[in-house]
Parts: C-alpha cells; structure tokens; sequence
C-alpha cells in the first residue's frame, strides 16, 4: 500500500508518524515545502482527555522510520484518475491512499485598501507630466504602495516572528489588527512601544472567550503594564470608567453584554502550508512556514520606546476594521523645499526622482485610516485577522465546505475515496449531528488529533483503536498573558442558540489571590455544557466529567464555583 501525505505542518507529520507504526510493511512519502517540520510532543495529561502540548521542530531527515520517504516539494495539484499527486517541479508521486494535511494561508488587507499618498513628495508633479506624455507609462505611486505593504506584516509562521524581532527594536508605534491568538499573544509581548489593538468586536478575544472572561483578561494586560512601567501609567482610580490603566479602550459599546450561546466563532489559527502564500506573508521562494505555536512572543525584543525607559501604552479600538493604509509623510521646511527644487532644476526630471526623494530627512510612517472614522499614525501594522485553507491546487471536483475545507466524513474521507484531509484543511461537518460537545476550531492540538486519527482511517483500524475518542469532547490548552487557558465543551455557548434562554444558565468566578483565576461555566437545563478555566484552577478533570457523565448538578446554582465547596472532591 502507498500512503502519501501533504503538510509538514502537525497534522501531516502525526499523520505519516501515526502510519510508519500502524503500517510497518506500507510505503509512506511525507511532502513538505519545507526541511524544518512541525510535530508535537505532551507536556502533561492533565485529565483523560486533556493534554498540554508543546510544538517541537524535526528536520526532514530526522524522523526514524525505515518506511518513510520524505520528499521536499509544493503539491500543484491531483490527478484523481490517475491517482498521483503532482508536484511543481514536474514529479508526479503515485498513491493509493493520499492525506491532505496542507494547513492555511492567513487571510490579507484588500488591495484596494492600500492607496498612493497625495503628500509623496513629486507625487504631483509625476501625474502632471504623465498626463502630457513627458513620463515612460508606470502606475502612479506604485513605489509607496510596495512601501506600504512592506510595513504590513502578516503574522502567521516563525519565518515571520523572525522577521518581526529585527524590526522591534527601532519600532516606536505599531498597530495590532485582529482579535484572536495570536493577536491576544502580540499585544501582551509587545514591550516598550505604543501599540493600538484594532478589534473587529466588542470585546478581545472574541474568538475564545465571552465578555466576562475577556473583562478578566484585559485587567491581567493592566496589571502586567503596571509592572513594566507604573511611571508611565495612571491609576485605575484616575481612568474613567471601562477603562484600565495602560490600557485605552475606544469603540466599545456602551452597557455591552455578554454574547449570546451559539454565536459564529472568528478562527484564526493555524498550520503549515507548503504552497505560496500571500504578499507580506511569505518566507524565502514565496513558501508559508509554519505556524508560530505557544510561547512564540518570547522571541521578541522590546521596541524603541524601552530606551528612554517606557513599558508602552495599549490603546483599544473596539468594533472597526482597517478601511485603507497609506504613507504619511513629514512634511519638509521651506529651506529644505526650496533646496529640493533647485536640486531637480539642475538635474532635470527622472522617472526615479519620486523615489530618490520620497523621504527627504525621515522615513514616512503609516497612515491608517478605520472603518469608525479614525486614523491611526504608525510605524507598522501586524496583521492577524484569520486564516483559510491553502486549497487552491486542488481539483475543485472535490467537495468543498462553506469554510473552504475539504468536506470530510467520519472517517476523515473526501469525496474522493481514496483522498482523505485532516487539520486546516479538513471541514468536519458531520461534527454537528454525531458529536454533542466537539466542535471544529483550527487549532494545533486538533490538528494533531485529526492527523492521528487520519492515519488510523487509512490503515481500516479506526474501529479497532478507539481514536475517535478525540472527537467526544472539545478541549483546548493554551496560554494567554502568562496564564494557563483551558477551554472544554461548548464553552461559548456553541450550537446552543435554539435553546430557551430559561433553560441556560452561565456562572463564574474571579478567585483573588497571589495568582488570579478565572473559572466560567454553562448549564443547560442543570447539566454542564462547557466551562473556561483560566489560571492554575486544578478542575479541568472535574468538569470534563461533568460534561461527559451529564450529571445534574443544577441544584447546586451558583455554589457551583463557590471555593469553599470542594467540587472536585464531589464530582471526581
């Protein structure tokens, strides 16, 4: 039997790892655009379904199966007929069974919101010579847009961590767009600049938590700004009220309440990708590396501001989007101009000369300008607004969902029986009518599970090995801030809209103390959907098995979360 399998990203490398042991005498090849791959390793099991996982580097050459080929290369696309999978460089690699672990391409500006500064010195005068014909044909201010995608970096892999760290340090202002991980990681490991934290939502954290756990979070992000620099903060007392100390919030809706069960979830995590990726996206050759995983603002260093001794400022813009991105440019002083106009007197006009002298003393900044009115002066943007599936070279004969992934059935299989997916680029929809508490969320620690389980499929063992218990429960490990985040169940509320509002019953806590926690819970009729346990609460295993016993604990109301009541003595 020939397996292949697409993606050096988690899905894929657990996946063709997972078929080398369960396969020993099949012939397994591993595609990835890259030499570094991603795997995963378990930090701690810390309930029967729950595992802290830590991502770990593996080169190509290392993986130690006799069994497995890797090859390194960009899949271009399928031929079904023929069942070989074609790669860019002419190869063509036949298979019987094929696994499609390609990950996702994080999701871009517009073009159009990037647009030609009308302060770009020479930017007049180019168009006036251009319209009586004294100029070769060139797109007008096509140098500062290309400048101004430049100052927009897409934060996705550790090609572009990497890249960001070597900006930081001369990096003053600096604008966060997005609202889920990866945004609530930057915004927290950004140090010594002034950051605004553009939100298409009410609250941070959309993605993963409801207000109240966000409120939670954001005076965790207060009380780390006091620590960096109390002499460049106010007191909560001095803030008015709704806002936090270092922490500005614009936008936000007055009197906001808690978000309502069931409301679409913003996914913006990711994996590996060996296909092209987009512009301010990319690594050498235009391919994706791979996702960044936890930890990953460790690596930055903080910004220029941290010279003269500042933590920083977070200012919050709630509910707008970027509407368009330009240069701005300082203007110069009148001997300066004067200067400048003599130097292209006695020069004459060149078709460089806009970009010889686009900054005649300074670099120009960013202008943003938001979809709520306001316009925002920065030295870079970090763009995190989500991801899709980089599905593009696959043939559209194969069904896709409404999120762009691959449809999928239960045992991981496309419409194609021979062409399974897992990860990014798998779409679970069966998810909905088969599993009471497991949701899809493109996440790393699914991705694992739905590598693994991919490759039990393949190998008809499936029924045999029990891994579809992963699918039983959604349950999520991570880190926000510096404390420790599990998510379990239906959390936020997910599938529950068409439930009565009395039959719903959401309680929490915030436990005070040297260590701060948070602890939220959801009810329906008196059985615990979901819970969000923030900090170091030691009751995951408990309310994992609340969810999965569905005991009714309905009685116990708010004592519930009370801490004087020994819940996990109770319900273990």
């Amino acid at each position: 039997m020939r397996h292949v399998v697409v993606g050096g990203g988690v899905a894929g490398v657990c996946c063709a790892e997972e078929l080398c042991r369960l396969c020993p005498q099949d012939s397994v090849a591993l595609v990835s655009a890259d030499r570094v791959l991603k795997g995963v390793s378990v930090v701690a099991r810390l309930s029967r379904t729950l595992e802290e996982l830590q991502l770990v580097e593996k080169r190509l050459d290392e993986l130690p199966y006799p069994n497995l080929r890797m090859v390194q290369g960009v899949a271009s696309g399928i031929d079904t007929s023929g069942k070989a999978l074609l790669l860019a460089d002419g190869e063509r690699l036949p298979y019987d069974k094929l696994c499609i672990c390609a990950g996702a391409r994080p999701k871009q500006l517009p073009a159009d919101a990037f647009r030609a500064s009308a302060e770009a010195p020479g930017h007049k005068e180019q168009q006036q010579e251009g319209q009586a014909g004294r100029q070769p044909a060139r797109q007008a201010g096509a140098w500062e847009l290309e400048q101004a995608r430049r100052r927009v970096l897409t934060i996705r892999d550790t090609d572009s961590v990497a890249r960001l760290a070597a900006l930081l340090a001369s990096v003053r202002r600096v604008a966060v767009v997005g609202n889920g991980g990866i945004a609530l990681e930057l915004v927290s490991g950004l140090r010594g600049m002034e950051v605004t934290w553009v939100l298409k939502h009410g609250h941070i954290g959309d993605a993963f938590f409801d207000l109240d756990a966000a409120q939670f979070l954001l005076e965790e992000l207060q009380q780390q700004r006091r620590q960096q620099g109390p002499q460049q903060l106010q007191s909560l007392e001095d803030q008015p009220a709704g806002q936090q100390a270092g922490v500005q919030q614009d936008g936000a809706p007055a009197g906001a309440t808690q978000r309502q069960p069931g409301r679409e979830q913003h996914q913006q995590s990711a994996q590996q990708q060996p296909g092209a990726k987009a512009e301010g996206a990319a690594g050498p050759g235009g391919v994706l590396g791979h996702a960044v995983g936890p930890r990953w603002v460790q690596q930055l260093p903080a910004g220029g501001a941290a010279l003269s001794g500042s933590a920083g400022s977070v200012q919050l813009e709630y509910g707008c989007e970027v509407a368009s991105v330009q240069l701005r440019y300082s203007q110069p002083g009148a001997e300066e101009q004067q200067a400048q106009r003599a130097g292209e007197a006695s020069q004459g006009p060149s078709p460089d000369r806009t970009q010889a002298s686009s900054s005649p003393h300074a670099e120009p900044s960013l202008l943003l300008t938001l979809t709520n009115g306001k316009q925002l002066e920065v030295d870079l943007v970090l763009l995190a607004i989500g991801v899709a599936p980089a599905l593009e070279w696959v043939p559209a004969s194969l069904q896709h969902s409404a999120d762009g992934g691959l449809r999928v059935n239960r045992c991981m299989q496309s419409s194609d029986p021979a062409i399974y997916a897992a990860g990014d680029s798998a779409a679970c929809d069966w998810a909905a009518d088969e599993s009471a508490h497991w949701f899809q969320m493109r996440l790393w620690s699914q991705a694992r599970s739905m590598g693994i389980y991919a490759a039990h499929c393949m190998a008809g063992m499936q029924d045999q090995t029990g891994a579809d218990m992963a699918f039983e429960l959604f349950t999520h490990v991570t880190h926000f801030l510096g404390k420790k985040v599990v998510l379990l169940g239906l959390y936020n509320g997910q599938r529950l809209q068409d439930e009565p509002a009395e039959d719903i019953a959401v309680y929490s806590r915030v436990t005070e103390g040297q260590e701060r926690t948070f602890v939220r819970v959801l009810l329906l009729r008196g059985r615990v959907q979901g819970a969000v346990l923030i900090g170091d609460t030691d009751l995951e295993e408990t309310f994992e098995n609340l969810i999965m016993d569905q005991l009714d604990v309905g009685a116990y109301g708010p004592a519930l979360l009370d801490p004087d009541f020994e819940l996990d003595h109770v319900f273990d």
